[in-house]
């Protein structure tokens, strides 16, 4: 999941809302082919240049196309750079329903040092997919209020599927389950956010990060 740290925007008025509405729709694989490269285009210029120093122009020449090609599709680099992130919500989203489902769904009591691994483990592939760009994405953009909400919502999700299972597991013992469930979702995205994504590189591998990662939140919930 995402750490949104950028300044909010005021709310937008309509016509700024249209700048971050894609113009055109791809109907056909040619024209799906066209926004793929564009958003790929966008994605390497912002971890080349940053938020700041990305431009419409950039990412047409990275894209191969013309600027009038660009403009077919996207009114602004808000409105490319708006598209990334969602495709970054929809993949954390299916990952983390799947996760979900997957203990929601199933008879037998879960163990807490494996719920937790998964959690842990789920926590870290978000972040290393792409973390110079997720970086960029979610620390120098500045979101509009659908994409706090929806971050909010993820978050809300994760909180509320963890706090359903912690009561029937023997080996947990919290007086407020819905708070350390809140607690520990918080903490792990924070912390993965932090060190995965750090651009002078973790204090710790991937793997080392995740063993910490279990045994203290192991530890908080047995108390």
């Amino acid at each position: 999941m995402p750490t949104l740290r950028a300044t909010p925007k005021p709310r937008a008025k309509p016509a700024a809302r249209g700048r971050l509405q894609p113009r055109r729709r791809p109907s056909q694989a040619r024209a799906q082919t066209t926004v793929d490269v564009l958003l790929e285009a966008t994605a390497r210029i912002l971890v080349r240049r940053g938020w700041a120093g990305a431009t419409t122009n950039h990412i047409a020449a990275t894209a191969g196309v013309s600027i009038g090609t660009l403009y077919e599709y996207f009114p602004s680099k808000d409105a490319m750079v708006l598209a990334l992130v969602e495709r970054h919500l929809e993949r954390a989203e299916a990952t983390l329903g799947a996760t979900i489902a997957a203990h929601a769904s199933s008879g037998s009591i879960p163990a807490l040092e494996p719920l937790v691994r998964t959690l842990v483990d789920m926590m870290i592939r978000l972040h290393a997919d792409a973390p110079r760009l997720h970086r960029v994405l979610f620390e120098e953009v500045p979101h509009p209020p659908v994409v706090r909400r929806r971050v909010r919502a993820l978050e809300d999700r994760s909180a509320a599927a963890l706090a359903a299972l912690l009561p029937r597991m023997p080996d947990v013992a919290v007086d407020r389950p819905d708070v350390a469930a809140r607690l520990v979702v918080d903490m792990l995205e924070s912390l993965t956010h932090r060190w995965i994504t750090d651009a002078a590189g973790a204090p710790l591998p991937a793997a080392s990060l995740a063993d910490e990662l279990v045994r203290m939140v192991v530890s908080y919930l047995r108390r």
